[in-house]
């Protein structure tokens, strides 16, 4: 008798852990049916990324000793690059570019909060420039009808400001102005 109980308690517990986890299944499975898309979608290549966007990101070139490894939309109009430090893959940098159109009134794109903003002038565009901690910085703007951040990790307060100086913020004010 004690045999069919335990072989009955048994059923019975797995039977309630196959219910319980096909409960645990079912809102994500509700949501990808509701049709609750993503808003980030990644891409391979920069050319998918710009047709989809309809512009072409700012962008940091080899030249300036980087190299791309991550590339995606948020909402189809906030682009979002990923940059490694060519041969230090530790320091990296992320750039997003975004219609001032698409910004509905936001003036930051970065993500980044809780953090003291300082506005300083490079080549005659203001930008805000922020420490999140060590060797860890953000910077945002705008020129013409674009908005414009960038976020470095594993780089000094010199080497940020130097990249913004020399390859971002210059980039932009000569490809993205009116």
């Amino acid at each position: 008798m004690t045999k069919v109980v335990k072989r009955a308690a048994l059923l019975a517990c797995t039977a309630c852990l196959l219910t319980s986890a096909s409960f645990a299944a079912s809102p994500a499975k509700e949501a990808r049916l509701a049709g609750v898309p993503n808003p980030i979608v990644t891409y391979d290549t920069y050319q998918a990324a710009a047709k989809t966007a309809g512009f072409a990101p700012l962008y940091l070139t080899k030249d300036a000793g980087y190299s791309c490894n991550y590339i995606s939309l948020i909402s189809k109009d906030t682009a979002d690059l990923g940059f490694q430090k060519l041969g230090q893959t530790s320091t990296t940098v992320r750039v997003r570019t975004m219609p001032q159109k698409a910004a509905k009134g936001t003036k930051d794109i970065s993500g980044v909060y809780s953090v003291t903003w300082k506005d300083q002038v490079i080549d005659g565009t203001t930008v805000s420039v922020a420490k999140i901690s060590d060797n860890s910085y953000a910077a945002h703007w705008k020129v013409g009808d674009y908005l414009f951040s960038a976020q470095a990790e594993n780089m000094s307060a010199a080497e940020f400001q130097s990249l913004l100086e020399d390859s971002l913020v210059d980039a932009s004010t000569h490809y993205f102005v009116k």
